[in-house]
This record gives structure tokens, sequence and C-alpha cells, in this order.
């Protein structure tokens, strides 16, 4: 009797197939590398474990396998993230999935794929030939740039080119491989097929002499870059050329110094710091310190005091003495002079005649002087009933004497603040040196070579640097040496790197 199986039971049954299939077996890096002990180191050997087998398996994390020698296949496994097989015999990683980097350096994995590429490289570059993409009638940057290479590489006698009337006979005598080839496969007369095989065995010696002994633009595989440069490999030497614009090379020596710069500790010496040290950096970064010098010992740097608000106005009062025994003819002595507001002299005579001696002018730029008596004024030289006699003259004259002497004494002695102006001028002198000799001032205050290092003045240091080499020295570590190529009008820096 048959059975009959529902439509519902089959989708739950492939549901289940497909399950299964794709069931999958999570564990760590550590569990990993516990079981590969119980196999020997042979990873693939867990798959064959019943608790893997047929399912997918998942390491949850970096796994870390490098130097174990053991190691030549993994199997179909994922790595959720790192793998490092690095120094192991793993001979593919075609079926190993990794989510995060892959490093197999030093295993026949890495060689493999070498070859791999080196045998796309071939294979490309046998592809230019045949079309002739790189011929400089007709091509794009990369061939201009590969035929600058290729000059290059023949003027040193690394490689050696054909000439014009060699290229012609090396294309006639392939034409004539075809049409003799072509001949003794129809040639039935064997006489004449000797003969044929004869000649064609000369032009084939004569072809594969052209052939090895020289070579062509194609030899050169792009190989990268070096700087802003493009680099090519010969195929059949090994060597490298970088070719680039003298822009491209420019900028190349640029990112060069560049690092130069960036980390002189390890580039460059005292001396070149020494040289290139940003004057206005060193005195912006210890301009307050110098400030702080000078206004903690101002005697030190022979600043002068200005003086104080009480010898100011004892000045003005002595200045006002003077000036009214002078032009207003009041007698000596003046006693209890005082400076009121609005700046009025305030004073009283022998006889106790009360005084104020006002500047009424409202030009700020001019003055008017009036002397009042009781609020009343009196003009100049009225103010007593008798006239002056001569001791009045000769009181005022020694008064006014000693007023000049006294008011010279308050000034050679100022006991106020120390002058703010000296100050800054002596400030902006000492900033000046430091500006004009960094490097002294740094070496006084004990600085060495790395500490001197945050104040070089780095676009000066960089452009010193370019222009002081060239792009050989600069770029090229493997002989220093460099030529220049005209390609189709272009000018191109060439230089062997490898």
């Amino acid at each position: 009797m048959k059975r009959f199986i529902k439509e519902s039971q089959l989708v739950s049954r492939i549901k289940k197939l497909i399950l299964e299939e794709l069931e999958e077996v999570r564990i760590s890096p550590r569990e990993y590398k516990d079981l590969l002990m119980k196999v020997a180191g042979q990873a693939h050997g867990l798959l064959k474990l019943p608790k893997f087998r047929g399912k997918k398996l998942v390491v949850t994390g970096d796994l870390m396998l490098r130097d174990d020698k053991r190691i030549t296949d993994l199997g179909p496994i994922r790595v959720e993230g790192d793998l490092d097989v690095t120094d192991t015999n793993i001979k593919s990683l075609e079926n190993v999935e990794v989510t995060g980097y892959a490093r197999y350096w030093h295993t026949p994995w890495a060689k493999e794929l070498d070859r791999r590429k080196r045998q796309k490289e071939l294979a490309d570059a046998e592809e230019r030939r045949e079309e002739d993409a790189w011929n400089l009638n007709d091509t794009d940057d990369e061939g201009e740039r590969a035929n600058a290479a290729f000059e290059y590489a023949v003027a040193l006698g690394l490689l050696k080119a054909r000439t014009e009337d060699e290229e012609i006979e090396l294309r006639e005598l392939k034409t004539k491989l075809s049409e003799l080839e072509t001949q003794m496969d129809q040639e039935e007369d064997e006489e004449r097929y000797d003969e044929l095989s004869s000649e064609f065995d000369e032009v084939q010696e004569r072809v594969d002499e052209l052939d090895g002994e020289y070579t062509d633009v194609y030899d050169l595989i792009p190989y990268g870059g070096h700087y802003e440069l493009d680099s090519f490999m010969s195929a059949s030497e090994g060597f490298v050329i970088s070719v680039g614009t003298e822009s491209e090379a420019d900028e190349s020596m640029r990112d060069y110094y560049q690092d130069w710069v960036d980390d002189p500790v390890t580039y460059l010496n005292s001396d070149t710091i020494s040289y290139h040290l940003d004057g206005d950096k060193v005195a912006d970064e210890f301009e307050s310190m110098i400030d702080e010098w000078v206004r903690e010992d101002p005697d030190n740097y022979d600043i002068e005091k200005d003086l104080s608000d009480d010898q100011e106005e004892e000045i003005w009062l002595l200045e006002m003495e003077k000036w009214v025994y002078e032009n207003e003819g009041v007698r000596f002595p003046i006693l209890n002079a005082t400076k009121e507001d609005g700046n009025v002299f305030d004073f009283e005579d022998e006889e106790g005649n009360r005084f104020q001696y006002k500047n009424t002018s409202t030009d700020p730029n001019r003055s008017n002087w009036v002397l009042y008596k009781d609020g009343q004024v009196i003009p100049p030289h009225q103010i007593y009933d008798d006239e002056d006699t001569q001791d009045h003259e000769d009181d005022r004259e020694s008064r006014i004497s000693d007023i000049e002497y006294e008011i010279q004494e308050i000034k050679d002695n100022p006991d106020g603040e120390p002058n703010e102006e000296q100050i800054e001028e002596e400030v902006e002198d000492r900033l000046y040196g430091i500006r004009r000799d960094p490097l002294g001032f740094l070496e006084e205050l004990g600085y060495d070579f790395r500490g001197m290092i945050d104040f070089i003045d780095k676009d000066d240091l960089l452009e010193t640097l370019i222009n002081d080499s060239d792009y050989g020295s600069a770029l090229n570590g493997y002989n220093g040496e460099y030529d220049q190529i005209n390609i189709n009008g272009t000018y191109y820096i060439v230089m062997r790197t490898d």
C-alpha cells in the first residue's frame, strides 16, 4: 500500500534538512586551540570529529595560530575576527572565511598567492605586448611612464633594446616563420619539405637571437608606487624603476622631508635644529616670564621708579606756591596749603588771609588762573594795602629757590611704583634679543636638543631641507641617482629604486 506525504509534512522535512545543512557550531578561540591539541595540530581534522561533522564551524574571536608548523589546512571554517597563521605550513585559505584581517606571511599559501600574482602580471604584460598598448604614437599616461622607465633602464645598461631596424627585421622574420610553417604543412615533396624546414630553423635561430638578447618596454610591469611616483619592475631582471612628473617628484620630496620635520629626534641633529629655531615662538613662550623677571627685580634692569601720589601732590603744591609768589604777589610765607577738589590751591598767608587759586578756563588745553580772597577776585599784585618792601622780595626769591630745590629732591628720590613705560621697553628689548638669538637664550635656560624641538620653525626647516637636496638624494635610497627624460613633451623624473 502506497503512503502519501502531506504537503505540510514535506515542507517541514525540507526546512529541517536546510537547518541541518546550515547548522553552526560556535566555539571560542580558546576552545579551538584546546581541541587542536587533541588532533595533534591537524586543524582540518577537527571537522571529522562527531561534534562538527557536517556542520559549519565558527570561531567566535581572533584566532592566533602562528609558528605552528603542523598546520597545513583549516578546512571550511569561519573566523569572526582576525586570523594569524604566519610561519605555519598552511597551503590554502580559500575555504576559510575571515571577518577581520588574515595574516599568512612566510607560508606556502603566501608563496602560492605570489606565484598567481606573478602569473597574472606576466599575462597582462604579454597582452600589452600583443596590443602594443605602450606604443608612444598612441598610448596613455601609464605607457609614457613605462617608456621613460625603459629608456632609463637601457641608458643604465640594465636592459638591451632593439634598434628600429632590428624591430623591423624581427617583425619580418616572424612573418616569414608563419609563411614557412604554412608552406611546410602543405608540402608533400619530402626534399622540398627538408629545404623549407632547414630555412625555418635558420629564421627561428635569428628570431631567438633577437628575442633572447634584446627586450622591449613590455618587459616592465606596473609595480605600485614610490611616494608620489609610479614604479615598474623588470620581469626579466627584477630591478625596479620609479617615474613621475616634476610636480610629483617635488611633492614626493616634500612628503619625504615632512617625516624628518615631524620626527626631528630621529632624523636631524642639534646643529640643524639650531639654525631653524623660531625666534617669535620662543619670545611668545617666555614673554610672561621675562615680564615677571623685570617686575620682580626692576633695580637689576635699571628701571626707575615713578613718583608716588603723595609726591605728585607735594610737587603740585610746591609748584603752585612758587607760581603765586611769581605771578600774584603773595607774600612769604604761605601757610596750610592744600589741594582741594577741582585742583584748587587753598592756602593762608602770614596775616591770616585765606585764598583760593582756581583755573577758571573751560578749555582743557588752556589755563586761566584767578586768585580769590574770601570769595572775591583779587587782581595780581593788589592783595595788600601797603607796598612790597625789598625784604618781601628777598623772602620770595629765597623761598622760590628753596622750592625749586625741594622739587628736584623729590624728583630725584621717587618712592612710587617702577616706571611702567620703562618696564615695557625693557621687556620688549629682551624679547627682541630672544628673537634674534633664540638658541643662545634657550641654552642659557639649560635647554638641550630635545627641549628645543618644540620651538622649530617647521615651515622654514622643511623648505631648507628641500632646497638643499635633490630628487636622487631624497627619494632614491638605492644609489641616490636620478635622470630627467622627455616623453612626448612631458619631462619625467626617473630613478632606479631597487
